[in-house]
């Protein structure tokens, strides 16, 4: 008897496919919906949230929530023990997410907790601004 299972699983396989693509950039559900009706699979989005839960008790997926007013964010989770060890920078215009390998981060870091008592959490922690390239396009324009 076929209880749907496979069906799910292959739902599932889609939006880790999708996240891995797109490793390098924070996804809203919105973003996966399109992606899987464009692909010809109609996946509600009540679905999705449901596969990503179970992504992320999997551990490989990470949620990001952004801010008070915007949708969570969604990122396939393949170095997260390394994100541990960075901050991340996201840009406003592209969504590209760049992982800041900086050894000044270090100073940075001792600064806050020697200075303030406090420690960031690099897991957690994303800077917004303008990538290099968008910000090149937009001075063309």
């Amino acid at each position: 008897m076929n209880n749907g299972t496979g069906y799910k699983t292959r739902q599932r396989q889609a939006i880790l496919d999708f996240l891995i693509e797109k490793k390098d950039e924070h996804v809203t559900v919105g973003n996966i919906s399109e992606h899987l009706e464009k692909d010809g699979a109609k996946v509600g989005v009540t679905t999705i949230y449901r596969h990503l839960d179970k992504l992320l008790e999997q551990g490989l997926v990470r949620k990001f929530t952004v801010d008070g007013t915007t949708s969570a964010c969604f990122q396939y989770a393949d170095q997260a023990e390394k994100c541990r060890e960075h901050f991340h920078l996201k840009c406003e215009k592209c969504g590209r997410l760049i992982h800041l390998n900086c050894s000044r981060t270090a100073e940075l870091c001792s600064h806050i907790f020697d200075e303030h008592g406090f420690e960031i959490d690099f897991f957690r922690t994303v800077f917004y601004g303008i990538c290099k390239e968008c910000a090149y396009l937009s001075a063309e324009e």
